[in-house]
């Protein structure tokens, strides 16, 4: 009976050792990705200044995951820190392109980019809905889940959301 108590305390620490370590372990989402509208109605992907940071695939997609749209970033190109929806920017080739404008009958939409620095992965992704995307002013950018924050607070150098 004394090694089926000790067991069971053992198997018992052992969950709590290991619960904790999952959940010590598990990073907070980075938000180096938003969305902001021109005054023209242009959606961009915006991605925040993290020093040494390569963005390699930058999409649109809707809700459901299809259609999209993305860019890569072909080896040696230059780097950007936004791309316009559904416009390749100098250099980058397009991938997949079944989504070509927000009219899909989709009403929320997601937005992404994968990258690192220094061979180290950093993604984001930001989920908006089109009432909020049609509705956004001049410097605000859609962040996170559906979230508005102010351009300028978004750009803003922050040391701890560029850590892979």
């Amino acid at each position: 009976m004394g090694d089926q108590v000790w067991s069971r305390r053992s198997f018992l620490k052992g969950l709590v050792v290991g619960h904790l370590l999952l959940v010590g372990c598990t990073p907070a989402p980075k938000q180096i990705v938003g969305v902001e509208r021109t005054a023209g109605g242009v959606g961009k992907v915006l991605i925040a200044p993290c020093p040494g940071y390569v963005a390699q695939v930058v999409g649109v997609s809707a809700d459901k995951g299809a259609p999209r749209w993305s860019v890569w970033n072909s080896p040696g190109t230059r780097d950007v820190s936004e791309v316009e929806f559904f416009r390749a920017p100098d250099g980058w080739r397009v991938s997949k392109a079944s989504l070509t404008d927000l009219k899909t009958g989709d009403d929320t939409f997601s937005a992404g980019v994968m990258g690192g620095i220094a061979g180290r992965g950093l993604n984001g992704d930001v989920t908006f809905d089109l009432d909020r995307f049609e509705g956004l002013g001049d410097g605000e950018v859609i962040v996170g889940d559906n979230k508005v924050v102010k351009r300028a607070d978004f750009m803003k150098a922050d040391s701890d959301r560029c850590e892979p």
